[in-house]
């Protein structure tokens, strides 16, 4: 199994960084919301919280339905559009809400993000399995959806808070997302189907 996967390392890197985009969003979304609304923008502690609940109902709602848009369109325009709207988005809408923070101006944006994560998710948990050969296929999924949750998503956090105090910037956590974002969109672009897979 060891040299299985050596074999297809190209593939499971490439599977890593199309990870990176769920990772960051559902960090940034869930673990990082309360302590950025009550530490960045002052809110009170409750508003935080419900708006993590918020953004629970919004992706136990929406991934199941973006998983079935994808089997009706496909999975790549869903998986393109998110990246697109995560690149795009994810910056000018944080920039929004630290100018005038408040928490319907917090409950909009992370329901946006949330909404993005989930057309990209809903899309990229069966896409991955089906880029990953059959022969390697627990393996792969597992090793990319670990290693990009361990070098980028779960840092999210501390990154957020580190990049705040290095820039000063209270909205530079969308530039990081934009960037997760990006470099989804580069190996989806790339396309994992083309890596080549050695049994």
């Amino acid at each position: 199994m060891v040299r299985t996967v050596g074999a297809n390392w190209g593939l499971v890197t490439q599977g890593t960084f199309m990870v990176v985009m769920t990772t960051v969003f559902f960090y940034m979304i869930t673990a990082y919301t309360p302590t950025f609304g009550n530490k960045v923008l002052a809110l009170g502690p409750g508003e935080s919280l419900f708006v993590t609940a918020c953004v629970g109902i919004t992706n136990f709602t929406l991934l199941p339905v973006m998983g079935a848009l994808s089997d009706r369109i496909g999975r790549k325009p869903l998986l393109i559009t998110a990246t697109l709207l995560g690149i795009l988005l994810a910056y000018p809408l944080m920039r929004w809400l630290v100018d005038a923070p408040s928490f319907g101006r917090l409950l909009t944006v992370e329901l946006l993000l949330a909404a993005i994560y989930a057309t990209y998710n809903g899309a990229f948990i069966v896409y991955l399995t089906e880029v990953i050969p059959a022969h390697v296929r627990t393996v792969g999924f597992s090793l990319a959806y670990s290693l990009a949750t361990a070098v980028f998503g779960g840092f999210t956090p501390a990154i957020s808070t580190a990049l705040i105090g290095a820039t000063g910037d209270k909205a530079i956590p969308g530039a990081w997302c934009a960037l997760a974002a990006l470099l989804s969109l580069l190996a989806l672009l790339i396309g994992a189907r083309d890596a080549p897979a050695t049994p």
